[in-house]
């Protein structure tokens, strides 16, 4: 014979059984495993965030640190670069003060040169004859041909003055001022970029000119022009011989400072 339960009384037993499929003590030893573990992994995704934060920090501080070297170098830079023009400046205008000092002299050395006109008793005749310079002839027409193609090489415009010094050469081959020609035609080429050009009127100052005024500078026109070719061996020994032939000047002083430039860069 089968048992019945009252209709209320089986109710009562399956909300029972329900409710302890579902309800978790507190004081189980599992529950607090479980709460233990999942608070441990809590404080290791803490740290672990907070060692992110710390290495992104670092890696700005690091950056930021970076950043202000490559300022600190383009400002070390930028100051190498305007003492350079600075010399660059200095030594154009002490050549340009030497130049003006030896066309004085020549103009001083033509008036000086004057012969008696015939029938005037030994009087001084008011002619202006050609002088002799060092061998070479001096008249008024190369002196002036000269500084009209001087002067477009200080306003800058070195292509005419290029010409006009070519042209001199040609017509006043026997001129003093030859060498300082070739010379600042050197110049009007290196102001140009055009070293290779430059380099070549330098050389023939030195080789047709050893000494002219003009040859020290020459001289060290050749090595800075090396420089900019990149042939830094050649420029080495260039300098070097600035200094041991024109020792205690100021292109040698110049060829020091551009050896120590070159020492720094690692040429």
């Amino acid at each position: 014979m089968k048992m019945r339960f009252p209709i209320g009384m089986a109710a009562g037993l399956a909300a029972l059984l329900a409710g302890c499929s579902t309800m978790v003590r507190h004081d189980d030893p599992v529950y607090i495993r479980q709460q233990q573990l999942e608070a441990r992994v809590d404080r290791l995704d803490q740290v672990l965030s907070n060692h992110s934060l710390v290495d992104l920090s670092q890696r700005l501080d690091n950056l930021q640190g970076q950043v202000n070297q490559l300022r600190g170098d383009a400002q070390v830079l930028q100051h190498d670069q305007e003492l350079t023009n600075k010399q660059q400046r200095d030594l154009y205008s002490d050549l340009n003060k030497r130049l003006q000092k030896l066309e004085l002299g020549l103009s001083n050395a033509a008036a000086a040169t004057q012969v008696p006109a015939a029938g005037t008793g030994g009087a001084v005749a008011a002619t202006a004859p050609a002088a002799n310079v060092n061998g070479a002839t001096v008249t008024g027409g190369d002196q002036a041909a000269y500084q009209q193609t001087f002067n477009l090489l200080k306003q800058g415009r070195y292509e005419d003055a290029i010409n006009g010094f070519t042209n001199f050469i040609q017509k006043y081959p026997q001129s003093s001022l030859v060498p300082n020609a070739e010379f600042w035609m050197g110049e009007a080429h290196y102001q140009m970029s055009d070293f290779h050009g430059a380099l070549v009127n330098y050389q023939a100052v030195m080789q047709g000119y050893p000494n002219s005024n003009k040859a020290p500078d020459a001289l060290l026109k050749i090595g800075y022009a090396q420089y900019e070719l990149r042939h830094y061996q050649a420029a080495r020994k260039t300098l070097d011989s600035v200094i041991r032939q024109y020792p205690g000047s100021n292109v040698a002083r110049l060829a020091r400072q551009r050896l120590e430039r070159m020492r720094k860069e690692g040429h």
